[in-house]
């Protein structure tokens, strides 16, 4: 068994098709679509990442490897070029990406991992609609893996565990399936039809600071090496 890292980078902006190669190069792909030109350069050089998947998920079946290969596919950020980074409220070209206004941190960040094993492509994918992180996602590979790890040293959660789901960002700002708090403002909109219990947002927003406190502490603590010794 081994593992091996990927980061794409054909995707990456800017996405003027004057200007970007792989925009370029897959034009006529995406040339009729019902987008803005910048839109369509942003998925036109993103055709370079299908093509690849395309290629590797092929080379695998054909060499019998595919009940035995496990491949993880998540972003690492919203695709920012579109709007030159602009801020909250003024992202057209990511909200027609999107198809809805963006108008929070959120609503910005979303997007979907995946996660796929050649031995389960013929089975119902299993859906996972709870709120989740990045930071679940090596949780949820270690217990998938059955690889030992002490979760109280990692922040995220297994995302098939009955543990409740937990989305947070520096700001303070937090989602879970009972609502959504925005700690600028000291706003909490509950999650439809959700009941809301006595001190749920002062717990859980002591939870997210306590969770920041830790990774903070990580990086400039040495906390790991702490723990395990050399």
């Amino acid at each position: 068994p081994f593992n091996v890292y990927y980061m794409s980078v054909s995707g990456h902006s800017g996405y003027d098709p004057g200007e970007n190669m792989m925009a370029q190069q897959n034009w006529d792909v995406v040339k009729d679509l019902p987008y803005s030109d910048r839109v369509k350069g942003y998925l036109a050089a993103n055709v370079e990442l299908d093509r690849a998947m395309e290629w590797l998920l092929d080379a695998l079946e054909s060499s019998g490897l595919a009940d035995h290969t496990v491949i993880v596919i998540v972003a690492d950020h919203f695709p920012y070029g579109l709007d030159d980074d602009g801020p909250l409220g003024q992202l057209p070209y990511l909200s027609e990406l999107y198809g809805y206004d963006v108008q929070t941190i959120f609503q910005r960040d979303h997007n979907r991992p995946i996660i796929w094993c050649g031995a389960l492509a013929d089975e119902d994918p299993i859906v996972v609609d709870t709120p989740t992180i990045s930071i679940d996602l090596l949780p949820t590979l270690c217990n998938l893996f059955d690889v030992e790890w002490d979760s109280r040293l990692l922040p995220g959660r297994d995302v098939f565990s009955d543990k409740d789901a937990l989305v947070f960002d520096l700001s303070y700002d937090w989602k879970t399936e009972l609502g959504t708090y925005y700690a600028g403002s000291g706003s909490f909109e509950p999650a439809e039809g959700a009941t809301i219990p006595d001190g749920y947002v002062e717990q859980v927003s002591a939870d997210v600071a306590n969770r920041i406190t830790y990774c903070h502490g990580v990086l400039t603590s040495d906390y790991y090496r702490h723990v395990f010794g050399d």
